[in-house]
């Protein structure tokens, strides 16, 4: 009775075994599925670089071994960065990113994202340390809510379709130690950063900006 009771026993941790190995390696987690998936959805992709993204009851795959993602650890299916550079990637930002709750860098430069950067942007990726937008086809002015995301250490707006004056508010920025607006259209009196020397460079070819490592702004007169 006691070897039967023993087997009995060794069969059920084995299934408990299993089954907790498929729940952790053969599932995704919901929230980070949801989010990619909206990304996708929201983004024209002529280069086919997100066809590997594949989130059917079928398949096995990690979203952390998907294309352009990192995550904390391999197995815990919990997304740390969403890296999608120089892929031909179309359409406006993507708003389905507010579903990556435990996101920390998103890189989606060097493609052809157009419109307007959301207004409320903070409530999308709140808990940022970097944001990379460069040399995309991004128009509008920059989002005073950007000020909202403080937990940013990089922020590259550069080489975009940017106009109006940038957000003196982007200074309650204090963890900022890359900033860049370069060529853009943007004018009026940059930001300074309490923490971080921003040099020249990152505010070049946009003819009516002044402040900073620019030249004086013009007093007004009256």
């Amino acid at each position: 009775m006691v070897g039967v009771s023993m087997r009995i026993l060794s069969g059920f941790i084995t299934i408990l075994v299993w089954l907790l190995l498929t729940e952790t390696f053969g599932s995704f987690a919901q929230n980070d599925v949801d989010c990619l998936r909206a990304i996708r959805s929201s983004l024209e992709d002529p280069l086919g670089y997100l066809g590997s993204w594949d989130f059917s009851n079928n398949s096995r795959t990690s979203i952390c071994k998907l294309v352009g993602i990192e995550c904390w650890h391999q197995d815990d299916n919990k997304i740390l960065n969403i890296r999608l550079s120089d892929m031909g990637l179309k359409g406006s930002f993507p708003r389905g990113i507010v579903g990556c709750k435990s996101l920390t860098g998103l890189d989606l430069s060097r493609n052809g994202i157009k419109g307007n950067i959301p207004n409320d942007i903070s409530k999308l990726i709140g808990f940022i340390t970097s944001l990379d937008l460069s040399s995309n086809q991004l128009s509008g002015e920059i989002p005073v809510d950007l000020a909202n995301c403080s937990f940013l250490n990089v922020l590259r707006l550069d080489s975009n379709h940017l106009t109006g004056q940038i957000p003196l508010q982007l200074n309650q920025l204090t963890r900022i130690k890359t900033f860049s607006v370069a060529n853009n259209q943007l004018s009026g009196q940059v930001p300074t950063f309490a923490n971080a020397h921003i040099p020249a460079q990152s505010y070049a070819n946009n003819s009516g900006l002044c402040g900073g490592p620019l030249s004086p702004c013009r007093k007004l007169e009256g």
